[in-house]
């Protein structure tokens, strides 16, 4: 009967001790899901850097789809270059409001749109709505200096590599249509800078170093802090700023031919005489200059003329030797 006794003790125990388990998992658990449902913070992260914390997952959601929606474009079609995640921010994380966090991932995300491009020496320079307009494109890139050359050697061809592809491109080069990417293709290109080392010269002074480098006085001495300026030596080193313009999106070359006459030259034949003295010549036959037409393919980039090459040429008359006899005859 004592053993019975123990055991159901033992029983009643291990009963209690469960539900008492039981109970502690059921509180942790509960407070645990209580924290998780409080916490609904969410970090914005892009290429594995946190950039915004958000109140809510929708809110990041929102975000990412704004900044796809400035583009212009259907934000579905819209990615990024970048790697972006939305995940759970830490409790300590403190959030910003939506229009605070845009501008913060608008700063770090290119959104890009698969299109036709135009790509130039791998890059791509024009978006278009089809293989078709891009095409057209091309042609009327060509058209545009071709028109202007009297008579074309040659269809007009382009300096760099040109291709045309579906590409992930920046939406801001999407155009509608061929007019607008044409005038796209060769607007303006903007000026860049380059800083360089300039060794100081016999007569430089530092107002005359700046202005032949395009720049200011007081950008030439912020250039060079702890330089004395005023006190400059031949053969100092000072650095300065380079202003650059900037290279088109693309170069059309166009060569220009034409014809001319050139003149040439008659060559001199010597011959030697024993009837005069060293030293002495007698022009026996004054000869004749020959003419050759040639022709000429005048090479212009762009519109504007950077050199020249011949084609073809074509003998229009012989020159005829000029000779001369020169004395060999010593002087006694």
């Amino acid at each position: 009967m004592d053993e019975q006794r123990i055991i159901r003790n033992l029983k009643l125990q291990l009963r209690i001790e469960r539900t008492i388990i039981a109970i502690i998992a059921i509180v942790m658990f509960t407070l645990w899901a209580h924290g998780r449902i409080n916490n609904t913070k969410s970090l914005i992260v892009v290429n594995g850097k946190a950039v915004a914390c958000v109140p809510s997952e929708a809110d990041a959601l929102e975000v990412l789809q704004q900044v796809k929606k400035k583009t212009g474009c259907n934000p579905a079609e819209i990615e990024f270059k970048e790697d972006v995640v939305v995940t759970r921010a830490p409790r300590n994380a403190r959030p910003v409001s939506r229009h605070k966090a845009m501008r913060t991932v608008e700063r770090v995300l290119s959104p890009v749109v698969p299109r036709w491009a135009i790509i130039v020496d791998g890059k791509p320079v024009v978006a278009l709505p089809s293989r078709t307009i891009a095409g057209e494109v091309l042609d009327l890139a060509k058209f545009k200096f071709g028109k202007l050359a009297v008579n074309l050697a040659e269809e007009p061809q382009f300096k760099e590599n040109v291709t045309v592809d579906i590409a992930p491109v920046n939406p801001e080069i999407y155009c509608k249509t061929a007019e607008e990417a044409v005038e796209r293709l060769f607007a303006p290109a903007g000026r860049s800078t380059r800083d360089s080392i300039y060794t100081v010269k016999k007569g430089d002074i530092a107002g005359s170093i700046a202005a032949r480098h395009g720049i200011s006085l007081e950008t030439l001495w912020a250039l060079n802090p702890g330089i004395n300026l005023h006190k400059l030596q031949v053969g100092d080193k000072i650095r300065v700023r380079a202003v650059q313009q900037g290279k088109p999106k693309l170069t059309v070359i166009v060569r220009d031919q034409f014809d001319r006459v050139e003149t040439i030259s008659a060559p001199v034949q010597q011959i030697s005489s024993a009837k005069l003295y060293v030293g002495k010549s007698i022009e026996l036959a004054p000869g004749r200059p020959g003419l050759r037409k040639v022709r000429v393919a005048a090479i212009y980039e762009n519109g504007h003329k950077t050199g020249s090459e011949i084609i073809s040429e074509e003998i229009l008359r012989e020159p005829i030797p000029r000779r001369i006899a020169v004395g060999i005859k010593p002087r006694s």
